[in-house]
Order: C-alpha cells, then sequence, then structure tokens
C-alpha cells in the first residue's frame, strides 16, 4: 500500500476531523488533474516563500488513482486513447528546483519503460494516468516537507460556511478549512438526464466500460444502439470489439477488421446531428509546415487585440472573419491554382451545419479526414477549418474567459463551439480508421444516425426498434455514450448545494460557474466569495476550454497557490 494511501485509511474512520488551532488548514476536493494542478503549484510556491509554519493539506479524491481520477484510471484497457498528442503532456508548470525529477510524459516514458515515444502520436488514456499518478505521488513528498498532507478515499457531500472558515462533510467525517478548493471533474460517472421519451428505455451508462460492457451485459450476436456519435461512441464500439478479441490490421492505405465472433452483430449510433468528428492529424504522418507558423500567430495577435467585450460572434463579425481568413490562408498553402477565400471556408461550414447530416455524407466525411490526417491526400477546408480553431484556441480562451463576450453572443458561440469540437478536437486517425474498417465489415451500422429509438411493446419490456422511414431494425440493447455537460451538476454533489443556496451563481449568458481568476466564484449579490475556490469544468463558459490536460492554456491553479502562500507567509509574520 502506497504512503499516501495508507494515511487516507488511518484517518477514514474518524467522525470528525481537528487540527491543532495554529494550524493554517487547506482542503481540496477533487484530485484528478486539476486538483493535482493545483496541489503542484502550491508546492512551488511553499518552496519559494520558504513557508514551514504549521499548516495541514487534506486531499479529497475517491478514485483509486489520485492525480488521475477516473477518466485517467491506469486500470482501463490501452484501446482507450487520447485525443491529445503525447508531446503536449506536461504535468509540471515548471521544472522547479528538481527538474531531473520532473519529467514530461515524453521523458517519463523513456525513463520509466525505456522505449521512445511518437512524440505526436496519441497514448493510450491508462498509460497517461500511470503517469499522472505518479506526479501526484512526486508532488505529495515534496509537500510533505512543508505539511502534514492526509488524502481521504471518500466522496464530499457537501460544504458549507461557518464564519471565516469552509466546512467539508462527508460520510466518513467533518472537517474545517481556511482555504477550501473545489476541483471536482466529472463529478464521478455519471449518465445525462434523459429526455421524457428516453426514460422509458433501457440505457447502459459507457462508463465504467468493462464492467457495463462485459460479454454478459451485451451478449455475442446482439444488435446494440449507442446515443451518441462522439469520442465515447468509439470507445463504445472499441470496448464491443477490441476488448472481445477483435483485431484490427493495415492494409495498403486502410484499416480492415478480423471479426472474433464475440461482437454484437450490428452496432447503431445515433445522434441528433448526424454530423461525425473528423480525424485529428498525426504530425508524423502529417507534418504541419513552418510557414504555417506565422499564419496562427497573427490570427492569434488579431483575437487577442479584439475590442472586450466582444459584442457579435456571428459570420458577420470581426471575430468570425479572422478565423475564416486564418483558415483560407492555411489552406491556400498547399493548393497551386485554385486559392481560396474566407468566402469559401464559410460556405463549408455552412453546409456542414445545414441540417441533419446523411449517413452518406457523414460517413465522406470521415473517409475523407482520415486520408487527410494520415498524409494520403491534401488538406481541405475541413482541415483548415480544425487547424485554425486549434492554433487560435488559446487567444480565444484568453479572450473570451472571465466575462469577455458578451452574455446575448453565448447562444451563436456555443454553436460555433459545438461544431469545432467536431471538426478540430477529434479522435486519433487511427480510431477513425478503425471505425471505417468496422462500417466496411457490417458491423457498424450508419443508416439510422439521426433517427430515434422506439418502444417495442411486442418484445420485453424496455426494448425498441430504430428505423430511418425505409428499414427498421429490433434492437436488443441500448448503451448512452452522451456525457454531462459541464452545466450538468451532480444533484447529491457540493456544487449544487453552493447554488442551491446561493452561495455561488452561474454566469449570465455562459451559464457556467461564474469565478474570477483566481477561481473565487461570486454570490447572487456579485460578491466575491473568499478562502474558497472553484477550478475546472464546471466554470465552463465563465472560464473556457477546461476539458484538457495543459498546463498553459489556464493559469488559476497557479494563482491561486501564489495567493494562498502570502496567506500563510503573512499569518506567519503576524504571528
Amino acid at each position: 500500500m502506497s504512503a499516501p494511501l495508507a494515511a487516507s485509511v488511518a484517518v477514514g474512520d474518524r467522525s470528525n476531523l481537528s487540527h491543532g488551532a495554529s494550524r493554517f488548514r487547506i482542503g481540496i476536493v477533487g484530485c484528478g488533474p486539476r486538483g493535482l494542478y493545483c496541489l503542484q503549484s502550491l508546492s512551488d510556491e511553499l518552496r519559494r516563500n520558504r513557508c514551514v509554519r504549521s499548516l495541514s493539506i487534506d486531499i479529497f479524491e475517491p478514485s483509486e488513482f489520485p492525480g488521475a481520477g477516473n477518466v485517467y484510471a491506469s486500470c482501463q484497457p490501452h484501446y482507450l486513447k487520447m485525443n491529445f498528442a503525447a508531446k503536449h503532456i506536461n504535468a509540471w508548470a515548471d521544472l522547479g528546483e528538481s527538474g531531473a525529477e520532473r519529467l514530461d510524459f515524453v521523458g517519463w516514458l523513456k525513463q520509466r519503460y525505456g522505449t521512445s515515444v511518437d512524440p505526436n502520436g496519441f497514448a493510450p488514456r491508462a498509460v497517461v494516468g500511470e503517469y499522472l499518478h505518479d506526479c501526484y505521488r512526486k508532488v505529495y513528498a515534496e509537500l510533505e516537507e512543508f505539511a502534514q498532507v492526509t488524502l481521504h478515499g471518500c466522496r464530499v457531500s457537501r460544504v458549507d460556511r461557518r464564519v471565516r472558515r469552509w466546512v467539508v462533510q462527508t460520510d466518513r467525517l467533518e472537517a474545517e478549512y481556511d482555504e477550501l478548493v473545489l476541483t471536482v471533474g466529472h463529478e464521478g460517472w455519471r449518465t445525462p438526464q434523459p429526455s421524457q421519451e428516453q426514460t422509458k428505455v433501457e440505457f447502459i451508462p459507457a462508463f465504467p466500460i468493462r464492467k457495463n460492457l462485459s460479454v454478459e451485459s451485451i451478449r455475442p450476436g446482439e444488435t446494440v444502439a449507442i446515443r451518441g456519435y462522439g469520442l465515447t461512441w468509439i470507445d463504445v464500439t472499441l470496448a464491443l470489439t477490441t476488448e472481445r478479441s477483435g483485431a484490427f490490421i493495415v492494409t495498403g492505405d486502410n484499416w480492415r477488421y478480423l471479426p472474433s465472433g464475440c461482437e454484437p452483430r450490428r452496432i447503431i449510433p445515433f445522434s441528433r446531428s448526424g454530423r461525425p468528428m473528423l480525424a485529428k492529424p498525426n504530425e508524423s504522418l502529417f507534418p504541419q509546415p513552418a510557414a504555417l507558423d506565422a499564419i496562427w500567430e497573427r490570427g492569434r495577435d488579431a483575437i487577442d487585440a479584439l475590442q472586450l467585450p466582444i459584442h457579435r460572434c456571428d459570420r458577420g463579425s470581426e471575430f468570425w472573419q479572422i478565423l475564416t481568413q486564418s483558415a483560407a490562408a492555411a489552406v491556400n498553402h498547399f493548393r497551386d491554382r485554385s486559392f481560396g477565400t474566407s468566402t469559401e471556408v464559410q460556405n463549408w461550414f455552412d453546409d456542414w451545419c445545414r441540417g441533419t447530416m446523411k449517413p452518406a455524407t457523414s460517413l465522406a466525411a470521415m473517409r475523407r479526414s482520415f486520408r487527410v490526417a494520415t498524409g494520403r491526400e491534401v488538406p481541405d477546408v475541413g482541415w483548415a477549418m480544425g487547424a485554425a480553431w486549434r492554433n487560435l484556441y488559446p487567444a480565444i480562451v484568453r479572450q473570451v474567459s472571465y466575462g469577455g463576450l458578451a452574455a446575448d453572443q453565448w447562444k451563436t458561440f456555443w454553436h460555433i463551439a459545438a461544431e469545432m469540437e467536431r471538426i478540430a478536437f477529434g479522435p486519433p486517425a487511427d480510431n477513425v480508421g478503425r471505425m471505417l474498417a468496422l462500417i466496411d465489415a457490417g458491423i457498424v451500422d450508419l443508416r439510422f444516425l439521426t433517427s430515434e429509438l422506439q418502444i417495442d411493446s411486442s418484445r420485453r419490456a424496455g426494448t425498441c426498434t430504430i428505423g430511418n422511414g425505409i428499414d427498421t431494425v429490433a434492437v436488443d440493447r441500448c448503451v448512452d455514450a452522451v456525457l454531462p455537460s459541464p452545466l450538468q451538476l451532480h444533484s447529491a454533489g457540493p456544487l449544487q448545494g453552493l447554488l442551491e443556496a446561493r452561495t455561488i451563481r452561474r454566469l449570465h449568458g455562459s451559464e457556467g460557474i461564474e469565478v474570477d481568476r483566481l477561481g473565487r466564484p461570486v454570490t447572487e449579490k456579485g460578491r466575491v466569495v473568499d478562502v474558497l475556490s472553484i477550478i475546472g469544468r464546471s466554470t465552463e463558459g465563465c472560464v473556457l476550454g477546461n476539458d484538457t490536460l495543459s498546463r498553459t492554456l489556464h493559469d488559476q491553479p497557479q494563482r491561486w497557490a501564489a495567493e494562498v502562500a502570502t496567506k500563510i507567509q503573512n499569518r506567519k509574520e503576524n504571528e
């Protein structure tokens, strides 16, 4: 048993957790990657300020792998891949004084396993989770030089204000803190609230994937409908094929699937739009020319120069023109004669968004994106739009976050962002190749992409059919591959309780939890709440782009840690 986990067991049964009166007490609720980043930044600040006063840090994380959380748990199957290149993964904001011990993901893999990895490749989430958990253990050891550190392997159900402190409640203990930060991420594996019609259907949640999608839950030869057509759909489909000893091989330019006989007879994805997620390029197969860097830099500078708040982001706005002009300039780099314009880019986007997408159109978009992403075809406008959004995104985050977008523009922005999620932040090209192989093998059936399930009262309770006006298919099992949005809080979690008590509020327009640049939430009356911070996914909209492992896109953990270290130092000087 690891030392941090042993500490958790040692205190886990106490009904009340008390500290010495002179201790400065810090609570971290949720310790996935964002909680890890807060701890790592705090460790740096404590060392920098030589804070050696009496200090205690309590970490509340119910998952087995602190630092990784559920999403990056190292026990999950290795076919579940990142869509964030290995070279970008680094848990450390800076090297600090112990740079030799602070390795990025690529360096850690080489040290741990003695093998090199393609920095442009997409690693298994489980291996990334192993790295994050190892970083957590290092940070834990660093913090023990300054503080009494304890991990509690339990879920926090409620937090309340008590004079100048915050009280944390779990089913095991109650404790008070001088500083409390909530980094609860997805708040555990949950499914979104289904529609009234969907409540009549028995959906199997996608996660935890091995438990929920076993051969006992979904038997070989059954027909499975999957709600959702994004990254989780791919995870579920691989669990129903690769996990069951099906094999993918590369033949020429394409992937081919060799069935094991244990997979479902048919896998049917369905969604509201029918639009797929396009393949994310592997830069080892499709190197990005250095000339593009100047295009992206000009685009970011133009976004940064926009006057705030941004009052328009529709197709006639300066914001949108910057994006489409950047995409046009990028695609022109690969063309000999036909020069694209921002109008051509806009027309492509209009066609992409127009109504629901037909199965044949969706499949063609997937095939083309796969070939472009693997360097087999010349880049097109779809690639250029995705590349422009990815490369201008840091500037978009800087400008739009913290009220940088007018409240009445959020509906338009969310529409753009949802489509760009499909175009820019899709799966690794290899996984798109695998899905194409399953389609070619007749296992994945796209004919019902925008259809709806219908209850079949002639069969057992909870069973249904799906039809497209021409064909109707009986469905044996339904899987929910749609995760709750950041706006859908856990009904029994601490954030929902704070909202109901009007201790915090949502930012008008975006509806994310409103916070300042230190993560301090804002009350219904517009006052900043002190000694409490909320950092990460639940603030989406107030802070843009939280679902990332990037340490460079946001600096809230560093800002929070710097303020806390200053408080500790000031208290020490006043004693």
